[in-house]
């Protein structure tokens, strides 16, 4: 009876947050480039929306907090930064703002998370896979209108900056309505067993060698390809399609040898690099992008699955995940970005294109390292 009654602003909340989020970050990367950012600050803006967030949450583990009021203020903040967007020039004051945005992205999101598992506990899978498709759903149709409508002129990619934040504040507003709360216990203390450690060790080498190409895609969409915002909404859509479709028997896959799925996941991630290395138009790299679906739905299930089954405390193990994946991620983009720079010398399509050949050579030498994963399978308490 209680979920029948606060499903309906939690779907309401999580559709429009997630239609505003892909009306404008999707595009963040390669704007950023086509607009001159480049460098640190461009290694900053691509790594962000993966690093900032898993650095929050693992510090916000830390504390008693509430899921819905956390959810309210991460939401607030994350609107007027977005609106903030709409105004500021691309440069270093824009590169911080966008650093303070998605902060306040990955608050929101903790506390979202900490509603999610008060309400799916008697039903997880039916109930998260449920808010996960409103998501995908949600998130494809916003991407194709911003690429569709943008497509070459880039300036008007701000107006959907002011769109995405006003609809965060409508989605912050509504999260007032939620009916269910949650919060849990701080973490004490952050040992491991041997075999989450060594675990947690080859997840910080990979998204080191993982996050190196993510600042080096939208300079090779920029001087490789000469793309348009619409040429971005269509790679999305692939890739969240691709998602959609095999998830489920991805799942089924990862249940039957997670060793083994874990090791192809990292192992088809040297697809991308090498597709914008070795091809020759973007109908390539979107054919290319068929495998994110692939990748994608290992990355959200066998990774993640492993520290469940593997861990006494499940939350330290998620918590330490997120924190080296972050670390990793930040490492990864500025090593990349250097690489760049260092290889500028030679021009920058031939800079580019070596070292997405470097970047997708580590990937898949990375990638053998997870067969030597062992399960521990720990009695829980």
């Amino acid at each position: 009876m209680i979920l029948h009654y606060v499903m309906k602003p939690l779907r309401t909340y999580v559709m429009i947050r997630n239609f505003a989020l892909n009306l404008s970050q999707p595009f963040i990367s390669f704007v950023s480039a086509a607009s001159g950012i480049s460098g640190e600050n461009l290694a900053i803006v691509s790594s962000a929306g993966s690093a900032l967030p898993s650095f929050i949450q693992f510090v916000m583990g830390f504390f008693n907090l509430r899921g819905k009021i956390i959810t309210f203020y991460g939401t607030l903040a994350a609107g007027l930064l977005w609106i903030s967007l709409s105004f500021i020039p691309f440069g270093v004051f824009f590169v911080v703002i966008y650093v303070l945005l998605e902060a306040s992205l990955g608050i929101s999101a903790y506390g979202w998370y900490l509603i999610m598992e008060r309400i799916s506990n008697t039903s997880r899978g039916k109930i998260l896979a449920q808010y996960s498709f409103y998501s995908v759903i949600g998130g494809m149709i916003a991407t194709l209108l911003t690429g569709f409508v943008v497509n070459k002129d880039f300036s008007e990619v701000r107006y959907f900056f002011f769109f995405s934040g006003s609809l965060f504040l409508l989605s912050s507003l509504i999260s007032l309505k939620f009916d269910v709360d949650y919060s849990k216990e701080p973490l004490k203390g952050l040992s491991l067993n041997k075999e989450l450690s060594k675990f947690l060790i080859i997840t910080f080498l990979f998204d080191v060698v993982w996050s190196m190409a993510w600042p080096l895609f939208p300079l090779a969409q920029v001087y490789l390809f000469d793309m348009n915002f619409e040429n971005i909404a269509i790679i999305n859509l692939i890739a969240n399609f691709s998602t959609l479709l095999l998830q489920r028997k991805i799942g089924e896959l990862v249940d039957k040898n997670r060793k083994l799925m874990m090791f192809l996941g990292r192992l088809a991630l040297s697809v991308f690099p090498l597709a914008y290395a070795l091809s020759t138009s973007v109908y390539e790299i979107y054919l290319a992008n068929v495998v994110a679906g692939f990748t994608s739905s290992i990355n959200s299930t066998a990774y993640l699955s492993y520290i469940y089954d593997n861990s006494k405390d499940v939350r330290k193990g998620i918590g330490l995940y997120n924190a080296v994946s972050g670390l990793g991620d930040l490492i990864g983009s500025s090593v990349g970005m250097l690489g760049i720079e260092e290889l500028e010398f030679l021009g920058m399509v031939i800079a580019i294109k070596l070292m997405m050949l470097i970047i997708a050579s580590l990937r898949m030498v990375a990638s053998f390292v997870y067969l030597k994963i062992q399960e521990v399978k720990p009695v829980k308490f």
